[in-house]
């Protein structure tokens, strides 16, 4: 099985196939285990399912690593119900689950929002017999975080301490980020105090969530101590660290030390992603330098970014604000040539740059094909067309659309209704807008 190791799948899986058919020799638990575990890892699962049903049918039986290996396998494919399926007529077949096997499932479940089944997961396995560990409460811990209940993910941490289980730099990480996302910045410097103090190491992913914590609540300042206090301790900034600062100095309204910032990260060999780019974009974008942004998107030679309907949404949102409809137009063009598909935002954006410049019969044209290609329009979408409509004395337009937005079961947003105010005076009695904005008011 030295294959699977060389990174030889589909080699070793014929190899397997010809020793079951010329019954060369009965493959045992650990072959099976090993050609089960290598299907999985190439992202052939039913393919690993298949032959766990064909050892549930012969004379080896599959044991719990080798559901364990499928369960894990089919919760990263986003099939949690089908592994709990199979964990279910595991437990049936009387084989006995263990820590890995439910780990895999609460991280499964958590994946998908569903943090209250993983707790009761958890408890179900501890009425089993069956120890949750460090990583299997980290697990939850980091879901509860992520969802903003970090309420619940201290209760965690304590149930994890009354169990005798020292919480680890994953655990106070994830509780310093939930902190961070609720813009609680005092309780997540609480956490790093009181991890030093019991002698775990902060390492840049702990770091990382405290310095974005401290850029989302324009806290700049704090937040360039501290990255220059973590190289300072010999700890390497990542994207992730130079992606939060970019977005902290930008928001700040400094687009030249951003800039800088940037350059530094170029030197240092550190490859930008696509989630630094479109903080870059946005920054220039936002600071009227949408002709930077644009030169910066076309020197971008990887195709997978310069076919992001992300990116162009940023820039053609950029232009129509820096006053450059034309530029939008361009790039909403160019990605349609591409055969790239719009999505909401860039539907929305476009239809407000058509508005503002009375392009009303383009407007109307792309509404239709939005929904033709099946993209909805949003309450943004309806509310921004309104307010365009209105603004520009489109009184009859903004009334068709108004009454289509209400049915749809969507609610004219507070900016809509300051523009809908002073039509009051001005439509007739019998208006169906004075009707709609009455009721409405």
């Amino acid at each position: 099985m030295d294959l699977f190791f060389a990174d030889r799948v589909f080699e070793a899986v014929e190899l397997f196939k010809k020793l079951l058919r010329e019954k060369v020799c009965e493959p045992n638990q650990v072959m099976y285990g090993t050609v089960i575990n290598g299907l999985c890892k190439v992202g052939h699962t039913s393919k690993a399912l298949e032959l766990l049903r064909f050892m549930e049918s012969g004379s080896c039986k599959p044991g719990v690593e080798q559901y364990s290996v499928v369960i894990d396998s089919l919760c990263k494919d986003k099939m949690v119900d089908h592994a709990l399926e199979l964990f279910a007529k595991m437990t049936e077949k009387g084989v006995l689950a263990d820590v890995i096997t439910y780990s895999s499932l609460i991280h499964g479940l958590c994946n998908f929002g569903r943090e209250t089944e993983a707790a009761k997961m958890l408890r179900d396995m501890e009425e089993e017999g069956v120890s949750p560990s460090v990583d299997t409460f980290n697990i939850l811990v980091n879901a509860f975080c992520k969802q903003g209940s970090v309420k619940d993910a201290e209760l965690a941490v304590q149930a994890m301490v009354r169990r005798g289980l020292n919480p680890d730099v994953i655990t106070y990480s994830a509780l310093i980020d939930g902190y961070c996302l609720r813009g609680e910045i005092d309780d997540a410097e609480k956490v790093l105090d009181g991890m030093v103090k019991r002698d775990i190491v902060p390492n840049i992913i702990t770091y990382n969530s405290l310095i974005n914590g401290y850029c989302k609540k324009k806290q700049i300042d704090k937040a360039r101590h501290l990255f220059q206090y973590i190289q300072d301790k010999g700890l390497i900034p990542d994207v992730v660290t130079y992606s939060s600062m970019l977005q902290g100095l930008y928001g700040s309204g400094n687009p030249a030390a951003a800039r800088e910032l940037f350059n530094e990260m170029q030197a240092k060999g550190l490859a930008p992603n696509i989630c630094t780019y479109r903080i870059l974009l946005h920054g220039m974008c936002k600071n009227s330098q949408s002709p930077d942004a644009l030169a910066l998107f076309r020197s971008l030679e990887s195709k997978e970014l310069m076919e992001d309907v992300g990116l162009y949404n940023i820039l053609i949102d950029g232009c129509s604000k820096c006053g450059k409809p034309n530029e939008a137009m361009d790039l909403f063009d160019e990605l349609c040539l591409k055969g790239l598909k719009p999505n909401v935002r860039t539907y929305t954006v476009m239809i407000s740059v058509y508005c503002e410049e009375g392009l009303l019969g383009k407007c109307k044209e792309l509404l239709r094909k939005m929904e033709e290609n099946g993209c909805l329009p949003n309450s943004v979408t309806y509310n921004v067309l309104v307010q365009e409509l209105l603004k520009k004395n489109e009184c009859r337009e903004a009334e068709i659309y108004l009454e289509e937005m209400i049915n749809r079961g969507f609610m004219p947003n507070h900016a809509t209704f300051e523009n809908l105010l002073p039509w009051i005076p001005n439509v007739g009695k019998d208006s169906r807008l004075r009707t709609i904005i009455l009721k409405l008011t």
